[in-house]
């Protein structure tokens, strides 16, 4: 097959991406944030995605890495016109390229699972077909994929309520199943949905199993289904409370805390407020409680800025896939107030420094430390793992930090990599006294728009006294 070059950037990229030996991937990395941004570049890649669907099925996934990045290229649309032209043309397209690449599924498991989330993008009757159809497929049901798959769904598609009742019955297979029902709460709790597909004698039994486990790995699942109490039926409902809110696991508690409050119960406010107290969960306890329409009972203490900065580095630890929880032991390195480059304005940060040990009881003042760290609150809060370690001065590690936020941001004053030297020069660079709030204030005039009422004497309010006759 002959694959010519026109001068097109897209055109070019594509014709020696999936040409015998390139690497579509790095020809797209070289086009930096290029998207399809028109009618004529949808066209231009549809041309070449059927040329390449049109080839014999490479062997092994390795040697077939041109599809997914063919296929995350539906992700890249920007113009409504290309979007249909995809939809109409493509997808079918991606049948076919799906469809021969399911009868290896062993082997194209990631390809095929990225397919599939295109497919719930563009919502087409077809695609919708095997989206179900996944969710029961014994290779591709427990792929991390499938959250992502479900939040392609559009909330206000004509075709939800069938598609839901087609995922009902049966409800997806293992670990498509609480992907479903995580997706399943969210729109239940948003009021998208009045009847959960959970509330059903197999959907009920399968909540009642996730929260009544012992084992570590299943307490991410019983979170999600204390999540769903509030939407199904008595008396199961009560039953499955009271395992929530007993449960080994605090995240598993306050969920059916806010469960609790949610229904009409006022059991689950103490546990929640208690929590707010607790730097490893105060963040959680104090949304949930906003959520619910109760900010008036957050405690005080739990509004803190130097409370609140812990509490959230404590929450990003608990949630990062390196540790999975709460730290064992925090404490404050640093505070300042300074100029943040990348927002551009005044704010107070705070660094912290936080370790983890091998058994959760262990002493953290005399025991040495499995991992321990810096993180960073006050604007993005984060802990860069592999960029910053304990001993580094916070200099460096506000540069660090600099670096990373503007990159996040796609700021052109970005770096290509991350270096302290780069960050403190902006750092250096950037005002370093907050502006005088008063500078500008006309001393010499009322502060009233209007003049001052005529029970107080001008001259006495100029002075700064009280008449005697108000005093």
């Amino acid at each position: 097959m002959k694959l010519t070059i026109d001068g097109n950037r897209l055109n070019d990229a594509l014709a020696r991406g999936i040409a015998d030996g390139g690497n579509l991937r790095d020809e797209l990395r070289l086009l930096g944030g290029y998207v399809l941004t028109s009618y004529s570049d949808a066209a231009v890649f549809l041309e070449f995605l059927e040329q390449y669907l049109d080839r014999p099925l490479p062997i092994t996934e390795k040697e077939d890495q041109a599809y997914r990045e063919l296929v995350g290229l539906f992700q890249s649309v920007l113009d409504s016109d290309a979007f249909l032209l995809l939809a109409r043309r493509g997808i079918p397209l991606l049948f076919k390229g799906y469809d021969s690449r399911l009868t290896v599924a062993e082997d194209r498991e990631g390809d095929l699972l990225l397919t599939l989330k295109i497919f719930a993008r563009y919502g087409t009757e077809e695609g919708l077909d095997r989206v179900v159809a996944g969710t029961t497929h014994p290779t591709l049901v427990d792929g991390y994929h499938w959250p992502g798959i479900f939040q392609q769904l559009r909330d206000n598609d004509p075709i939800l309520p069938n598609l839901i009742r087609r995922l009902s019955r049966p409800l997806p297979n293992g670990f498509a199943r609480v992907a479903f029902l995580d997706w399943a709460n969210r729109l239940a709790r948003t009021g998208v949905i009045t009847k959960h597909p959970f509330n059903s004698v197999v959907g009920i039994a399968q909540l009642g199993v996730w929260l009544a486990s012992q084992q570590e790995d299943d307490y991410s699942f019983a979170h999600s289904a204390a999540a769903a109490i509030p939407f199904v039926a008595e008396p199961t409902q009560t039953e499955l409370l009271q395992r929530a809110m007993s449960h080994a696991e605090i995240s598993v508690q306050m969920e059916g805390a806010w469960a609790s409050i949610r229904l009409g119960n006022d059991r689950g406010r103490a546990c929640l407020i208690q929590h707010c107290l607790d730097y490893n969960w105060s963040v959680a306890a104090c949304r949930y409680l906003e959520e619910l329409g109760l900010p008036e009972v957050i405690p005080h203490q739990a509004l803190d800025p130097d409370f609140r900065a812990m509490s959230k580095i404590c929450e990003w630890l608990g949630q990062s896939p390196r540790f999975g929880r709460p730290p064992d032991h925090i404490e404050l390195l640093e505070t300042r107030e300074l100029h943040w480059p990348p927002t551009k304005d005044w704010r107070r940060v705070w660094l912290y420094r936080y370790s983890y040990h091998e058994d959760e009881d262990m002493d953290s003042d005399t025991e040495a430390p499995m991992a321990e760290g810096i993180g960073m609150s006050g604007t993005v809060t984060n802990c860069l793992f592999d960029e910053t370690e304990v001993g580094m001065s916070p200099g460096d590690v506000y540069a660090l930090h600099c670096c990373w936020e503007l990159t996040m941001k796609q700021d052109p004053r970005a770096p290509r990599e991350p270096s302290i030297a780069f960050g403190r020069q902006l750092l250096n660079s950037a005002p370093q006294e907050p502006p005088d709030v008063l500078e500008d204030f006309p001393f010499d005039s009322f502060a009233w728009e209007s003049p001052p009422p005529e029970d107080v004497p001008s001259d006495d309010v100029s002075q700064g006294e009280i008449h005697p006759d108000h005093a």
